[in-house]
């Protein structure tokens, strides 16, 4: 096989592809495609002295089949070589597939007229045919290395790499929801509130693109390549913000710069996940320190200490939930200032009881090694400082919550710092096994905070979201309790593994994910849900429930870190599909029903 050409190819299908994504938004703002009902060539229109609209439509149905054929030539060009890594080969093999379902789709939308809603999947569809060329083009451009560093730098890299991908899961988010913008009727639109989603998604893309900036200035300030494509992330995002402005057929012309987004976020992430390993394998073998082990080495800093007692990372998947169970309500998707608000108060409440934790926790984290260099047990914040800095953060959030949303959201966050920092922390985490598992329900509060946040009120679906998080919690921790067992041990605190062994743990881990998966699949039995999340929960239900039996049945290291990780993308995913299944979807008698 020549490299050469493959990458010309890649190349090339990526192009097209992102030209047949531009132009689809073009149709869908012009509405084109009912100018031109006979596919694909227009024949009754072509009879007829030709409109801009049917040159429109014309020139989109061409630029599909010229992108065809260029990702067939791809799949044949590298299935005819067995050189290719699997990042190269299966999103090429794929592309074919996925651009033949695609011109199915876009001819069943011409013969039975399914424009609106129906052009939003259809966006979709095209956005995997992309990703599937960006993919494998990006890793042509960074071949993949075995040797990896360990430790501290390879942990550095490993949260650069997630949020690398996390940033470019957000921007297909965006980009479906700016495609809704554009397709869907003004009605609707004013009934649904899609500019404020569309405001939610660009804020959610904004943050994780600047998180993932700073974190690759943080460790990789010195890879020029990855320092300008984090960077181009952001840029392209700031770019998206005036479209807001826009009216919905106008946000058409959006779908593009969206679909860019898209392909150059896929690219970074596949680059990131990578490059860090060959560079910093490089530097490893050579006896350079690597650069992530330079910046761990850099004096500490007085406002980071601070901001790290409020354990942001753990902070991120509370907020996630919180933010998908303001879009499940039966009130409809939020204001965009409500969301803000809430996400501010959740973190302030969030924040202050990871502080307060912090400071009852110095002697439990002195004893453990990935504990014992925080602030507090290591002396550069004192417990009393921590503590009052965590009740200032607490009060400030009751204070945000009871401004802004609803006194039933400022109660339920009030009872969730008391639950973790005084029951969990001061009690359960030190007399008891089971503190993980009653102390998981205040880990699975936020939701109840994003739902009565937005309708003042509770209900059996809020109440299966907080359900959802607590029969979570404990395959989730009891997996990092089976790595850590020792130092649980030696500080004294009663887990599971320390109590009734590996053995029994690997047990409850494999019910309590049943448990778990069963639980994700009530919502749509009570009407909640609709399909499309009814699918996505028993796909990533399967994934974590073969992640479980690995547990059970192997117990090894790999095994069980591989749960623990999966156990936080699961968490996420789902609560995403949740949303997506809500606003983009609408289960049967929703937006879709009205629309056809």
């Amino acid at each position: 096989m020549s490299s050469t050409r493959l990458r010309t190819l890649v190349r090339a299908g990526s192009l097209a592809t992102l030209a047949v994504i531009s132009s689809g938004g073009l149709v869908s703002a012009t509405n084109s495609a009912s100018s031109c009902p006979t596919w694909p060539l227009c024949t009754e229109s072509l009879m007829a002295p030709m409109t801009p609209l049917v040159w429109v439509a014309l020139a989109h149905r061409v630029l599909v089949l010229l992108a065809l054929v260029l990702v067939t030539l791809g799949a044949v060009t590298v299935w005819r070589s067995a050189e290719a890594d699997r990042w190269v080969r299966l999103p090429l093999l794929a592309a074919p597939l996925l651009g033949l379902i695609q011109m199915a789709v876009g001819a069943m939308m011409v013969a039975l007229q399914l424009y609106a809603a129906a052009n939003v999947t259809h966006l979709g569809g095209a956005l995997l045919v992309l990703a599937c060329q960006v993919v494998p083009w990006a890793a042509l451009a960074q071949p993949a290395t075995i040797e990896r560093l360990g430790g501290r730098a390879a942990r550095e890299a490993g949260r650069l790499t997630g949020l690398a991908w996390w940033t470019a899961g957000a921007t297909g988010v965006l980009a479906v929801a700016l495609s809704a913008q554009a397709t869907l009727t003004p009605t609707v639109l004013a009934a649904t509130l899609l500019p404020a989603n569309t405001g939610g998604a660009l804020a959610m893309v904004g943050l994780l693109a600047a998180g993932t900036l700073g974190q690759m200035w943080r460790v990789r300030r010195d890879d020029r390549v990855l320092l300008m494509g984090a960077l181009g992330v952001l840029l392209l995002t700031i770019a998206e913000v005036p479209l807001l402005l826009l009216t919905p057929a106008a946000a058409g012309f959006s779908v593009g710069l969206s679909a860019t987004l898209w392909g150059v976020a896929l690219a970074l992430a596949v680059v990131t996940m990578r490059r860090p390993a060959m560079v910093l394998a490089a530097e490893h073998i050579q006896g350079v320190p690597a650069p992530a082990m330079a910046q761990a080495a850099r004096p500490p800093s007085l406002v980071r200490d601070y901001l790290s007692l409020t354990k942001p990372k753990v902070i991120a998947l509370l907020l996630v939930t919180t933010a998908a169970a303001m879009y499940l309500t039966e009130a409809g998707p939020p204001s965009l200032g409500l969301v803000c608000w809430t996400m501010v108060g959740g973190y302030l409440a969030a924040g202050g009881a990871g502080a307060i934790n912090c400071a009852f926790d110095r002697e439990i984290d002195l004893n453990m090694g990935r504990t014992s260099r925080r602030p507090v047990p290591s002396g550069r914040i004192s417990q009393r400082a921590a503590l009052r800095f965590g009740l200032t953060l607490s009060a400030l959030s009751v204070v945000v919550l009871l401004v802004f949303t609803t006194p039933l959201a400022a109660f339920c966050s009030t009872l969730g710092i008391g639950y973790y920092a005084w029951i969990y922390t001061q009690w359960l985490k030190r007399s008891t096994w089971q503190n993980v598992v009653i102390g998981g329900g205040a880990g699975a509060i936020p939701p109840l905070v994003g739902w009565t946040a937005v309708t003042g009120h509770l209900s059996l679906a809020a109440v299966l979201l907080f359900a959802i998080v607590f029969y979570w919690t404990p395959p989730h921790f009891w997996a990092l309790a089976l790595v850590k067992q020792q130092d649980y041990a030696r500080a004294g605190v009663p887990m599971l593994p320390v109590v009734a062994g590996a053995t029994e743990t690997r047990w409850q881990i494999l019910v309590y994910s049943a448990l778990l998966v069963a639980l994700s699949l009530v919502l749509p039995l009570i009407g909640a849900m609709g399909w499309v999340y009814f699918a996505s929960a028993s796909v990533l239900g399967a994934i974590f429930m073969r992640y479980a039996w690995a547990v059970w049945r192997k117990g090894d290291q790999a095994s069980i870190w591989g749960l623990y990780t999966y156990s936080l993308l699961y968490l996420a995913l789902l609560f995403a599909v949740m949303v997506i299944d809500r606003v983009v979807v609408i289960p049967p008698g929703g937006l879709l029903d009205r629309l056809t």
